[in-house]
């Protein structure tokens, strides 16, 4: 019985070894194309796609989607879509950007084929973008808020009216001006609202009546990935210093806006922390930094609304914001604070906000 396996497992090691040796012959010899005006095999194309496929569902599962339908969301992830996804995926009544076109694999129509994919994949996608494929991975390091809103836009493509893909984007034409003038200032505004109308969602700060100072080292951060966002990073590298400081007087010089209403938290307890903070957690009182006319450096409260001032405590205090002296000092505040207090002084700065109320520490 030993005798006759013998030549079988001979048989199968040469074969298994001859294979080798040819894969290691092709792989050597560069007989394979991997330009990308060639397309693969079939088999190598259906493998391909079957990894893609199993690696998406197997690391997007423990994912927690969030609610999709808070106001302002779809539009803020449709501003995203169209400044950074349109040129290689197109949308409704957008063409796709030739070289984009020229890519292998190319970048699918999403309309077309985003319900292949549940949110938490989709979100996995967005974050963390794809191998072999021009699909980068979210450029604000830690920025998973951000890329909820681009989730929340998707999930509403399939069957879109153009109408309806223009008014979410809130442009017409394609391409964005980074020159400097109205056209820049429009680019700005499209998200961040300007002398006329609030930001596009509350998840987006108002620039209005904001110390010039402060747009200018914000923006310069962001330029410099000292401070994370997906959204704002592309804009600031493309900004000369000029363009920056003359859209920060822009909006310097502008009204401050009316906060929206704060939609969680206790007010009266969030007002202690503003004007007094507390001492027993080694916390100082907000106001003594930011009621607006302190230093140039710090930025003013008016305006902002409880979700996105709440979104940013908490970015502070989990270290996805930092790496500059002054948001080394916002780290130290917010590591102090509780989740139900960082709700109770946002609601208190908000409603201050809305009402039009003034408050001295």
């Amino acid at each position: 019985m030993l005798t006759r396996r013998r030549p079988l497992h001979h048989g199968m090691a040469l074969t298994v070894l001859g294979a080798v040796l040819a894969g290691l012959l092709v792989v050597l010899a560069g007989i394979y194309n991997v330009g990308a005006s060639s397309q693969h095999f079939a088999f190598t194309d259906r493998l391909l796609k079957l990894v893609l496929n199993r690696s998406i569902a197997t690391y997007s599962l423990g994912i927690k989607p969030v609610s999709l339908d808070r106001p302002g969301m779809v539009e803020l992830g449709a501003r995203h879509f169209a400044a950074g996804c349109q040129p290689c995926h197109a949308g409704p009544g957008k063409t796709q950007n030739p070289i984009a076109a020229g890519m292998y694999p190319a970048a699918p129509a999403l309309s077309d084929n985003v319900g292949r994919w549940d949110n938490a994949e989709l979100f996995w996608i967005v974050r963390h973008g794809l191998k072999f494929t021009g699909m980068p991975q979210w450029p604000g390091e830690g920025r998973d808020d951000e890329v909820w809103p681009v989730v929340a836009f998707m999930r509403q493509l399939p069957d879109m009216p153009v109408e309806r893909y223009e008014a979410l984007t809130g442009r017409e034409g394609d391409g964005f001006s980074f020159a400097g003038g109205a056209a820049t200032l429009a680019l700005c505004a499209n998200c961040h609202g300007d002398a006329g109308r609030p930001p596009v969602s509350d998840l987006a700060p108002p620039l209005q009546g904001q110390n010039r100072d402060y747009l200018v080292r914000a923006m310069a951060e962001y330029a410099a990935d000292q401070r994370q966002s997906g959204m704002m990073e592309p804009v600031s590298v493309a900004l000369s210093p000029e363009t920056i400081r003359e859209l920060a007087d822009a909006y310097a010089r502008m009204p401050t806006i009316t906060a929206s209403p704060p939609v969680r938290g206790q007010a009266a307890a969030g007002e202690v922390i503003a004007r007094r903070g507390l001492r027993e957690q080694n916390v100082g009182a907000c106001l003594s930094c930011h009621d607006g006319g302190r230093s140039a450096q710090f930025p003013r409260l008016d305006g902002m609304s409880q979700p996105y001032m709440a979104q940013q405590l908490r970015l502070f205090r989990d270290k996805v914001r930092g790496g500059t002296p002054h948001a080394e000092m916002m780290r130290a505040v917010a590591a102090r604070l509780t989740d139900r207090q960082i709700d109770d002084v946002t609601a208190w700065l908000a409603g201050r906000s809305a009402s039009g109320a003034e408050g001295a520490p």
